[in-house]
């Protein structure tokens, strides 16, 4: 389908008569399969609605990039976060997102909406969680671009889920302290599971992957 506000292809799963809606915000690699399926798994495990927009427009950066060892794939790297996935820019396109989705008269039965991001998703979902939010909770899973003053600013509970390679051990220890000050926050860690294992880096066929992957 097309969102006719912010001009985004979406991928919707769930009912449309459900109460719940949930805006799904996939990590740097778009698209993906393990990041669509978890979208379905979440639309099942919770009773939601999920749309997950296609931010990047078709165009995501390539998971061949991973990891950036070159200078060549750090420049690619550092110059897509600049443009297409320039954070402040997409939490702008978020909240059309789910403006739009609240006056569209086919998801009438949503009640409350959430969001959920992974990684660079995490990061753009929590940005858009403080004063005014459009949303009642929010959530990542292996966040990206860690920052206290990100969780100072929220105004609705938020869901961490942390892999066990998420930042230094300083920022982490910082950012869930921060979180832990209200108790309508969450967080656990998946200390076995690696920066991704939600998103486009899930590797499914790994039992344990898919243990933890199901359970987040």
């Amino acid at each position: 389908m097309l969102l006719s506000t912010s001009s985004l292809k979406t991928y919707v799963t769930g009912s449309t008569s459900r109460t719940l809606g949930i805006i799904a915000v996939y990590d740097v690699f778009g698209e993906m399969p393990q990041t669509l399926q978890g979208a379905d798994r979440m639309a099942e495990s919770v009773g939601a609605l999920v749309l997950m927009p296609d931010f990047f427009k078709g165009e995501p950066l390539p998971l061949s990039l991973y990891p950036p060892d070159t200078d060549e794939k750090k420049k690619t790297a550092m110059s897509f976060m600049a443009t297409t996935a320039n954070v402040d820019g997409n939490v702008v396109k978020l909240v059309e997102v789910v403006k739009e989705a609240k006056g569209k008269g086919e998801y009438g039965s949503v009640k409350s909406w959430g969001t959920y991001g992974l990684c660079w998703g995490g990061k753009v979902s929590i940005l858009a969680s403080g004063a005014d939010t459009e949303f009642k909770a929010s959530g990542t899973a292996h966040p990206g671009r860690l920052a206290v003053d990100d969780v100072k600013k929220l105004t609705v509970p938020f869901c961490c889920l942390f892999s066990k390679e998420d930042g230094t051990l300083e920022l982490v220890e910082d950012y869930i302290k921060a979180l832990e000050k209200s108790k309508e926050n969450y967080v656990e860690k998946y200390s076995s599971m690696h920066h991704g294992w939600m998103g486009a880096r899930a590797f499914l066929e790994d039992s344990e992957n898919l243990k933890d992957y199901e359970r987040g």
